[in-house]
């Protein structure tokens, strides 16, 4: 039942919209982010395209929970 004030909901701690771009069925009946096993998959699938963008996994971590512009934005500043 973990929720973060920002919204973000789960195991994974998956905000709506990325949820449901990576599979997750989200309505006002059903999360599908709490989901332990359909959750981890997402965040596998999610984990792959960050790696692929920045061919780093520190970067893909960071990227996970900042989100990638951020990362892209503190690589250019430094």
């Amino acid at each position: 039942r973990a929720r973060s004030r920002a919204g973000a909901v789960g195991l994974w701690q998956f905000m709506p919209p990325t949820g449901k771009h990576y599979g997750l069925h989200i309505d006002w009946y059903v999360d599908e982010r709490s989901d332990p096993l359909k959750s981890t998959y997402a965040a596998c699938d999610y984990l792959k395209y960050l790696y692929n963008m920045f061919d780093n996994w520190e970067l893909a971590l960071a990227a996970y929970n900042c989100g990638p512009g951020n990362v892209r934005r503190a690589i250019k500043a430094s």
